[in-house]
């Protein structure tokens, strides 16, 4: 099946994995990217191993890769091209001062 739309989220760490694996769940008709500068962070994405913990993230994460809705990857420049839409999680720097 097609999708309607390619969904991007440029971070995965506790807002944007999280995040994206719950709008693929819910939104099937989308194909959700996580893209992170961090190998170890997408390989642990991509692995029975996650870099976080939240009750049944596994099996979701799980669940909607086996579907195919939901990817993990370092490349940047390839998600984006494909992406009809961005979300940005990344960390926020805090004030100074």
């Amino acid at each position: 099946m097609p999708f309607k739309r390619n969904i991007l989220c440029i971070g995965a760490g506790y807002v944007g994995g999280p995040t994206m694996a719950m709008i693929a769940f819910k939104c099937p008709q989308y194909k959700v990217t996580v893209v992170d500068i961090n190998p170890e962070r997408i390989a642990r994405w991509n692995s029975d191993n996650l870099p976080i913990y939240e009750p049944g993230l596994e099996n979701l994460v799980k669940k909607n890769v086996d579907a195919g809705r939901l990817s993990f990857t370092t490349d940047l420049a390839t998600a984006v091209a494909s992406a009809d839409a961005v979300f940005i999680a990344v960390g926020t720097p805090s004030r100074r001062g």
